[in-house]
């Protein structure tokens, strides 16, 4: 009797032999199920309805308040140039503080992008949109002297809250700006 015969009639292989034919049945029978029985989610269907579009009324611009020109100075000067930590906390809205606390605030692991600007002069600033209680300004900002950096631009994003003399302005939005790379050629 050859080696293959002997193993082949072992009880052992036999056994396993078995085991292994009944997983590849169990196996094949529900890969069967899920082809042939099994049918997927239908996708539910957008329908269009004749009644014109619901669009957003448009707000109506205004001079740009100089409290927020303030506002987003001193932004600048205190979280985005990592100084006087506390003071800039009290400068940006909930939505950009993330839930952190003021002990947290201060340790300068803030959302902010820094960048060590140049604040002996006033950056270039062109202003975006400017509403009643909202705007957006695109800021340039140069690095200081000595400081091998290029120039970038931020959008500063302010705004109003409370009511009244309650009325102040916060900065809920801070982030880069550039202009997507076109390629050559």
């Amino acid at each position: 009797m050859s080696a293959f015969a002997s193993r082949v009639s072992s009880p052992r292989f036999q056994r396993r032999f078995l085991w292994i034919s009944a997983l590849v049945l169990v196996v094949g029978g529900l890969a069967a199920l899920i082809a042939f029985v099994w049918t997927p989610p239908k996708k539910k269907t957008v329908v269009f309805t004749p009644q014109p579009a619901q669009i957003a009324p448009k707000e109506k611009t205004v001079p740009f308040d100089p409290k927020a020109k303030e506002i987003g100075e001193r932004f600048i000067e205190t979280a985005v140039e990592r100084k006087n930590l506390e003071e800039s906390y009290h400068l940006v809205a909930p939505a950009l503080r993330g839930g952190m606390s003021l002990t947290e605030w201060k340790t300068g692991a803030i959302p902010v992008i820094p960048y060590p600007a140049d604040t002996s002069r006033a950056a270039p600033v062109k202003i975006d949109y400017s509403y009643e209680n909202k705007a957006l300004l695109v800021v340039l900002l140069l690095p200081k002297q000595g400081i091998r950096m290029k120039p970038q631009t931020f959008l500063l994003g302010l705004s109003a809250f409370g009511h009244g003399k309650n009325r102040h302005w916060l900065v809920d939005y801070w982030a880069p700006f550039g202009a997507p790379k076109i390629p050559q050629g």
